[in-house]
């Protein structure tokens, strides 16, 4: 039977990246195959707010930027965390006035890891009241330490260094995901110098181009786990963006017994680019996983514990703190819809534990209006005997509107 074929829209990270960069960039910059979900949404209403013109005509995305304004309404970035953060930084190296914020879920996040650095390069930004207030400002770069491992923060220094009065020498304490410093790359030659984790930003000039955008590997993830779980015949994931630091997740299934195949590899505006097909390989077996696993598949820690419900033996995942930050608290919102649906899961200090079972009942599933649980739990609810309900399936909206389409396509 010939292999099944699925496509998926741009990559999130590098989507809201794009619109970013492209909104400081000389001339007019084009985008095609932007990520389609509402956090991307959120990222285009807040630029458009702050004077940038952006327009879609047919699938591809123009982005002309004349010049900043301080928009006349607060910026509502939704539930988006890189939206916000990111802005933060963009907005303060254009010396821009602003007040930012988003839903409950939102501004419960930790913004000091953002505060405080742009704090430190001059910016004069506060947090309170819910509420991110930016006021106009002139930074001056300098010595920046990112503390985190959090590419989102590291994004935010560089976009913000951008627009500083001179250089910013950046040093990062964990390694992270380095979707803004290739993107960059593209637009400027001389406006980075990396070695190590030590990142010098030159303020310069960024020329505008075309970004068409690979499919995301985050949403992938979902559908590549249904697929291993569902024994579904040869699935292809064509043209997904398969950059290192985010095939964390792959690397763990292939240990764990999953027939995965990374072919036509290649360079896509500095991304590597390629297909992943996924063939039947039975029930794949538990894994113990390590914290510095973890970092380059946090987004990806539910639906492996959904997979690990399915699986032999048990898995043990370290390091996990980080989860509890999240959109929901992850860690919570595991163990609790597991455990629910007859799963043997819990947390024990900083690692969640999860034996695998070989049945799960369906149950009422909360999703905690978290789009990575409702997609990891939607996943167990097919493959669990009787029938599941679920309190909020519209959240999936944030980042994978055609979701159920695509798991159709798998399973039709």
């Amino acid at each position: 039977m010939k292999n099944k074929v699925i496509e998926l829209s741009g990559d999130k990270s590098l989507s809201h990246r794009a619109l970013m960069l492209s909104a400081i960039s000389k001339g007019v910059s084009k985008i095609g195959n932007l990520c389609d979900g509402l956090d991307v949404l959120s990222t285009i209403s807040c630029l458009r707010r702050c004077g940038v013109l952006i327009q879609k005509k047919e699938e591809i995305y123009y982005v002309i930027s004349e010049k900043f304004i301080n928009p006349s309404q607060n910026l509502n970035c939704g539930n988006s965390g890189t939206t916000i953060r990111l802005l933060i930084g963009l907005l303060a190296g254009q010396g821009i006035s602003a007040t930012l914020y988003g839903d409950e879920s939102l501004m419960k996040r930790p913004m000091d890891r953002i505060i405080n650095p742009i704090r430190k390069m001059g910016a004069n930004i506060e947090f309170k009241n819910k509420k991110i207030h930016l006021n106009k400002s002139q930074l001056i770069g300098g010595n920046i330490l990112n503390q985190t491992s959090s590419a989102q923060v590291k994004s935010a220094i560089i976009m913000a260094a951008l627009g500083a009065i001179n250089k910013t020498n950046l040093r990062e304490s964990h390694e992270s995901r380095d979707h803004t410093e290739i993107m960059i790359k593209q637009l400027s030659q001389n406006c980075l110098n990396m070695a190590g984790r030590n990142i010098i930003v030159n303020p310069s000039t960024l020329k505008s181009r075309y970004f068409h955008l690979p499919g995301d590997i985050s949403k992938a993830s979902f559908l590549i786990a249904y697929a291993c779980l569902s024994a579904a015949s040869g699935v292809t994931f064509k043209n997904l963006l398969i950059n290192p630091s985010r095939m964390g997740f792959l690397r763990i299934l292939k240990k764990m017994g999953a027939n995965l195949l990374i072919h036509n590899k290649r360079l896509l505006n500095g991304e590597l680019v390629g297909n992943i097909t996924v063939e039947p390989a039975g029930r794949l077996k538990n894994i113990q996983i390590n914290s510095s696993d973890v970092i380059n598949m946090i987004d990806e820690i539910p639906i492996l514990a959904v997979m690990a419900s399915f699986s032999k033996g048990t898995m043990i995942v370290n390091g996990v703190s980080e989860l509890r930050l999240k959109e929901s608290d992850r860690v919570h919102s595991i163990i609790y819809n597991l455990n629910r649906m007859r799963g043997d899961a819990r947390a024990v200090s900083d690692k969640i534990i999860v034996r695998g079972k070989k049945s799960m009942y369906n149950t009422s599933i909360k999703t905690f209006s978290d789009h990575r649980i409702a997609m990891s739990f939607y996943i167990a609810s097919l493959l669990s005997h009787g029938k599941a309900t679920f309190d909020n399936l519209n959240c999936i909206n944030i980042s994978f509107p055609n979701f159920f389409e695509k798991i159709d396509e798998i399973r039709l």
